[in-house]
């Protein structure tokens, strides 16, 4: 009887004993998880992507040069002011044609009597031929004639270059545009003394074709170079979007790639059709590149990435903890990152609440779906 007292009393201790550790283990993991962050967390997935790649450019002339006079003078007329569109020819200025035109009425004259005396000793040698037949004149004579008549002949091929020296300069008095394009505001004014080849009148740029410069990171060009990404060909429909997020209507090509690297960046510039003018230098806008197809693609949303010194990081959720990740990325695909190393379809990724938590911490995660991310990433730029 004393026995079974004992047991009894045994039992009920144990029963207390183990009821308060439960107790404490509860109480303990419900702290743990109230000191959990709430984040959303994402899965990673694979699809056949239209790699695009995006780079910010400026709008810059195919060309861009300074007019200058072919001849000096003083400016007496201007036809043009800054800003104007104008066309290949086009008259721009004229400059005092007074000494030019004396130049050529002088180179005129002396043509025309270079010109007679050269007919006189050509008639003087038809008759020194005859003469010359007939042993009427010694041949040293006819020589002697044949001889002049060439230098008169020089002479007169000389000033007839003369002549038109003298009426190309006259013509140069009127300064036209080199090609059609747009007039820069540093047109000077009538009354500026013009140098030949010297004093800039107006700038003028093209503007049809264009060109848009940008740079490439030597991270992505090595990316490309090891993917054996022909330039030729990736570079031949390029869109661009312009600074109001609308794509430019048409597509251009690559036309220049820069020999060298310079500060870990690769300068390429791409040509587009400008036929309207709406493109002008010094605008801004984005070469855009999608004709690359990447196939079973790993991508992740790009607002999962943090930049962090020279790597992109991703923070996972492991055994309901942050873990941080380094991993390589390609192109870009609408929302979404290719992710070429660091991650697998197995990860659960952190989408919105990287900013609240460091590696280590505990976290409760909620998965979103692509849709339900999708639609909040679409209202959310509806929104902005």
């Amino acid at each position: 009887m004393k026995y079974k007292k004992w047991l009894a009393v045994s039992v009920l201790c144990a029963v207390a004993v183990t009821g308060v550790f439960t107790g404490g283990c509860g109480k303990q993991q419900a702290a743990q998880n109230a000191q959990a962050t709430k984040v959303t967390t994402f899965r990673p997935f694979t699809s056949d992507t239209p790699i695009v790649y995006e780079y910010t450019g400026t709008v810059a002339a195919l060309q861009e040069v300074p007019v200058r006079a072919r001849v000096s003078g003083t400016i007496m007329e201007k036809y043009i002011n800054g800003g104007d569109t104008v066309t290949e020819g086009q008259p721009l200025y004229r400059i005092d044609t007074r000494q030019y035109e004396s130049a050529l009425a002088s180179a005129r004259a002396n043509q025309a009597q270079c010109g007679a005396t050269y007919q006189n000793s050509l008639s003087d040698l038809a008759r020194y031929d005859q003469l010359v037949a007939i042993d009427g004149i010694s041949r040293q004579m006819y020589d002697t004639q044949k001889s002049l008549t060439e230098q008169y002949l020089a002479a007169y091929n000389a000033a007839g270059a003369q002549v038109q020296l003298a009426q190309d300069n006259l013509d140069d008095t009127i300064v036209r545009a080199p090609f059609n394009g747009k007039l820069s505001l540093d047109d000077v004014n009538i009354g500026t003394y013009a140098t030949a080849g010297n004093t800039s009148l107006v700038t003028i740029s093209s503007t049809d074709p264009i060109y848009i410069t940008f740079d490439m990171s030597e991270t992505e060009y090595l990316q490309m170079s090891r993917k054996n990404v022909n330039m030729n060909v990736w570079g031949n429909d390029l869109k661009l979007r312009l600074s109001d997020g609308s794509i430019y209507g048409s597509t251009g090509h690559i036309v220049q790639v820069s020999p060298g690297l310079t500060s870990g960046q690769l300068s390429l510039k791409a040509e587009f059709a400008n036929p309207d003018g709406l493109l002008v230098p010094g605008m801004y806008g984005t070469i855009v590149s999608d004709t690359e197809i990447a196939a079973n693609s790993l991508l992740i949303p790009t607002q999962a990435l943090i930049p962090l010194l020279n790597k992109n990081m991703v923070d996972v959720v492991v055994d309901n903890k942050v873990m941080q990740k380094a991993v390589e990325v390609g192109g870009t695909y609408g929302n979404y990152t290719v992710i070429t190393g660091g991650l697998s379809t197995d990860d659960v990724i952190i989408v919105e609440g990287q900013g609240k938590v460091t590696v280590g911490q505990p976290v409760a995660g909620e998965e979103i779906s692509r849709e339900k991310l999708e639609e909040q990433i679409a209202a959310a730029t509806a929104n902005a």
